[in-house]
């Protein structure tokens, strides 16, 4: 059909996408339209599609059940898995706004 798309493994299921477009680049496109940069910014996640968002951002983590290609690229791992990571990160950014995490 001549169309440009892109394949895009997450863990068990296969998105088509077109090409170019990932999380990473609609959180570029919101922070230039917020005027902020991707030093701003935190991202969480647990698959293959997360990596480049993780790549973009300040500080990128992975939940305890991320994959590990996900884990290897993360600033740092949360002890929970799924939401419960994702509350221990929220936790620890309102308690010290990840300062123990500077570069």
């Amino acid at each position: 059909m001549g169309l440009d798309l892109q394949v895009i493994l997450n863990k068990d299921a296969v998105m088509v996408m077109p090409s170019g477009i990932n999380k990473a680049s609609g959180l570029s496109v919101a922070l230039s339209e917020l005027g902020l940069s991707p030093h701003n910014t935190v991202g969480v996640g647990d698959a293959e599609n997360d990596r480049a968002l993780l790549n973009l951002c300040e500080c990128g983590v992975a939940v305890a059940n991320a994959l590990p290609m996900l884990k290897e690229v993360a600033d740092f791992v949360t002890k929970g898995d799924r939401g419960a990571g994702v509350i221990e990160l929220i936790d620890q950014m309102l308690a010290s706004d990840l300062s123990e995490f500077s570069p």
